[in-house]
Order: C-alpha cells, then sequence, then structure tokens
C-alpha cells in the first residue's frame, strides 16, 4: 500500500504501509463481545459517553442542512454498523449503505430489520446494505445526497472516492463529510492514530482542513463550503467566555464539516416525465394496450418497484380519468427498471376496456407511490384519446 500524504503533501495523516482493505474487513472479528454488541447499539452506550452526542448534533446537522423531501434515495458511505443509515431510514428517507466490511454490512442489516414498525402512516423502512470498497460504487446519478459520517480517513485515494460519489449523485445533489481533523505532527493525538494503526492494521488518516475542502472542489464538487459546530448549551451568565469559546470554535473546528453540490448543468424540477405514444391502442381480449415511452426528464432517480411490492417512494405508472375535477385512478403499471436523469424506457399500458366505457380520453401520469404525482411537481401529464368504440 502507498503512503498516503494527500495530493499536495501533508494533506492527510500517512498509512503505516499495511494492507489497510484486510483489515477492514477483518476488524469486527478482532473485537471482544463487549465491543461487538456496542456495535448493534451505537450511538447508545451505557452510561452515555462523548460519542452518543456527537453522533445525535451531527445527526441534527445532516437533517437541517440537507434538508431532504421524503424518500429521497441518501448514501451513506463507510455505514460501518449501520446506525446512521438506521436514524435516517427512520425519517423515511431511502437509504443505501456500503462499507468494504462484509460483518459490518451484516450488522447494519440486522439493525434495520429490527424496525418492525412503520415509521411514517404509509411508511416502511426502506434500506439496502452493499459490502463493496468505496472507489467501486455502481451507480451512476441515483443519489439525493451521499453522507460520510466519520469514515472517509478510512478510505484509500480520496481524489477518486470522492469522484466515484459524485458520479452517484443526481445533478444538484449534495455530500456531506463530517471528519477528523489531522493532529499536529508529534503530538498525542498523531500518536493514538499511529497505535491504533499498528494495532488493528486499519487506516487512520484524517484531513487538514484546507486540503480536505480543496480536494472535494478538486473532485467536481461546487459550492462548497466548510463548517463549524458550536451547538452546546451557552452559559449566558459567562457572556464573555462563551464568546471567546465560540469565537475559537469557529477560528479553529475541532472537526472537518464540509457540504457540496454536484454541478447541476440546468436548473429543473426533481420529478418530471416526458410521456410519449409509440403507436396506436390495440384491442387485446378485454384490454386496451399501447405501447408509452417514458423519459426522465427531472433531476432525480426513479426507483422502480420490485416483484408485487410496492413501497412508498417507487415511481409507477399512473393512468386515471378525471372525474368533477379529481382523479378515478385505473390500476397501476411498474417500470420495467429503474431510470436516471434522461433515460428512457418503453412500457406497455395495459387498461381494462371495461373502466373507460363511454370516455373520450385518459391522462397518464408518473406517480411516487405514497408521496405525490408527478403533476404535483410540475411535470405535465399526458391526455391520450381513447378509441372511439371505448
Amino acid at each position: 500500500m502507498r503512503w498516503l500524504l494527500g495530493r499536495r503533501g501533508g494533506g492527510r495523516l500517512p498509512s503505516l504501509g499495511q494492507d489497510f482493505e484486510a483489515a477492514h474487513r477483518q476488524y469486527v472479528q478482532r473485537m471482544g463481545s463487549g465491543e461487538r454488541l456496542w456495535l448493534r447499539t451505537k450511538p447508545f452506550s451505557a452510561p452515555p459517553g462523548r460519542e452518543l452526542r456527537e453522533c445525535l448534533r451531527t445527526f441534527a446537522h445532516i437533517v437541517e442542512r440537507l434538508d431532504l423531501g421524503l424518500r429521497a434515495q441518501v448514501l451513506d458511505v463507510g455505514c460501518g454498523p449501520g446506525w446512521l443509515s438506521e436514524f435516517l431510514a427512520r425519517c423515511g428517507y431511502w437509504v443505501t449503505g456500503v462499507d468494504v466490511s462484509d460483518d459490518m454490512v451484516e450488522i447494519a442489516r440486522q439493525r434495520l430489520a429490527s424496525v418492525n414498525e412503520p415509521v411514517g402512516e404509509g411508511l416502511e423502512v426502506a434500506a439496502e446494505f452493499h459490502a463493496m470498497p468505496a472507489l467501486d460504487l455502481p451507480w451512476h446519478e441515483r443519489f439525493d445526497a451521499a453522507i460520510l459520517y466519520d469514515a472517509m480517513h478510512h478510505l484509500d485515494d480520496e481524489l477518486e472516492t470522492l469522484r466515484a460519489i459524485r458520479r452517484a449523485l443526481i445533478p444538484g445533489g449534495r455530500i456531506f463529510i463530517h471528519e477528523g481533523v489531522r493532529p499536529e505532527p508529534g503530538s498525542h493525538g498523531e500518536r493514538i492514530l499511529v497505535a491504533e494503526m499498528e494495532e488493528y492494521g486499519t487506516l487512520e488518516a484524517p484531513f487538514d482542513p484546507d486540503y480536505l475542502e480543496a480536494v472535494v472542489r478538486e473532485a467536481g464538487f461546487e459550492e462548497v463550503a466548510r463548517f463549524a459546530a458550536i451547538d452546546k448549551l451557552v452559559d449566558v451568565s459567562a457572556e464573555k467566555e462563551e464568546l471567546q469559546r465560540i469565537r475559537a470554535l469557529v477560528e479553529q473546528p475541532p472537526m472537518n464539516t464540509v457540504i457540496g453540490s454536484n454541478p447541476a448543468p440546468v436548473a429543473g424540477i426533481p420529478f418530471a416525465a416526458r410521456i410519449e405514444p409509440e403507436g396506436s391502442w390495440r384491442r387485446e381480449g378485454e384490454e386496451l394496450n399501447v405501447s408509452l415511452r417514458l423519459t426522465n426528464s427531472g433531476l432525480c432517480f426513479w426507483p422502480a418497484a420490485l416483484g408485487t411490492a410496492y413501497p412508498a417512494g417507487v415511481v409507477m405508472v399512473g393512468p386515471y380519468l378525471l372525474e368533477d375535477g379529481g382523479r378515478s385512478e385505473l390500476p397501476r403499471q411498474v417500470l420495467p427498471r429503474s431510470l436516471s436523469h434522461g433515460e428512457s424506457a418503453a412500457v406497455e399500458l395495459r387498461v381494462p376496456e371495461a373502466a373507460v366505457v363511454g370516455r373520450t380520453d385518459l391522462t397518464i401520469d408518473l406517480v411516487r407511490e405514497g408521496v405525490a404525482w408527478f403533476e404535483d411537481y410540475g411535470s405535465m401529464p399526458l391526455v391520450l384519446p381513447l378509441p372511439d368504440a371505448a
């Protein structure tokens, strides 16, 4: 393994030349039973400690700053035992966690499987986990946000990792990085990290703040900003001292918090569809069938339903008839596959002929199951004339 000095030299603490990817895969197996139990309960512990405070505060920052909508697609990079994925899923987000460790991924799956009750009206937990290096992310323009919570210091080749994450984000999607600051050379903090690398073989290489911000920009992110967390109770009876403390936190934050955006080439609405008929209606038995070409002309990813499961947030074709200003909905149709921004797919729409007898036209829209119709976002549905004899 190469020594990690950062592309500008000194950008992050160097490794010891160890096979740290293998060490991360074996990390859980080397832990004691109490430590493995903690992975299943993190961030909670008995008694509660500093990590609980840090995790909960940062989680609140993530929710506030990203301001994601219901069933937003969120990528948890270096998800570990899945505590953050669980918290995000409980907010109604659709979470995908990735980690190089099969053991960590299995713990994360078990944590999410234990959430037995709905997290909202009609909303079950939506989460999936994959054991893979972050450099191998296979997705293209899928996620509304990617989060790296205390994970990036474990990852090799920070620039290419960030580029892989950016490719997985939709246009305008954002990255949220919460990461340690590189300690001063020769300091007690550096000795602790070196000792951990010596004991476990893992990579513990946090970043210089200026370097981290620069490499996020080099990876292609825009609107990159660095933040300081100052959310502690303020003793108003010692105003001067507290203001000095806040100023010190702003001038030299103890943690790196960086947010950036994937460039969006043009402004657009999140969910929009171009729906085009390909040919005329055909009668097949008791159904009317028509071929459609659907194009994702919005910014957001369309997750398709799998099999007969239609969880909230999947995108489906929703034909309907107008009734006194409302919708008389006909059976939904699943997409043949998930679609990213700009992608198209062919769909055979099937409508029971008895349901449209005497009607002159049918309206066809896309719907985020249990969330909203595309028309609600400003997308234009297709109004398709029906055969005369219908």
